[in-house]
């Protein structure tokens, strides 16, 4: 357990708030779909929308819960209640397809961290 998870929940991300010119974009980490890196910003992805912020993937995944945001590859965190299936591409790596039909590049790296996230052993 690392000491992200030891934090008490209302301590973790309720929401991001995204800066973008004269405008400020709040999105409640429960609309979250995923945020992939994209070099010093990350890009969130929520409601078939995605918003740019400065700031580290590595930063952001200590903020958010670790119950309900899990890392599936270097570069993306994916909010698990938007994990639809698993899926072997044809290249025999695993794409993770959200409810919205977005498919993600799951690393081997990753794997165990996601199959524990949503229950599953061996899978």
């Amino acid at each position: 357990m690392h000491a992200a998870a030891a934090r008490p929940p209302q301590q973790f991300l309720q929401r991001v708030v995204v800066k973008d010119g004269a405008k400020v974009h709040i999105i409640p980490v429960d609309r979250l779909d995923y945020a992939e890196a994209q070099d010093d910003y990350v890009s969130l992805h929520s409601l078939g929308k995605s918003h740019l912020k400065q700031q580290t993937i590595s930063s952001l995944e200590t903020a958010l819960d670790p119950e309900r945001f899990v890392r599936i590859h270097r570069s993306i965190i994916v909010n698990l209640e938007r994990v639809r299936q698993l899926e072997i591409s044809e290249d025999g790596g695993t794409d993770v397809i959200l409810n919205s039909g977005t498919r993600l590049r799951l690393s081997r790296r990753y794997r165990k961290d996601l199959q524990a996230g949503l229950g599953l052993h061996d899978a």
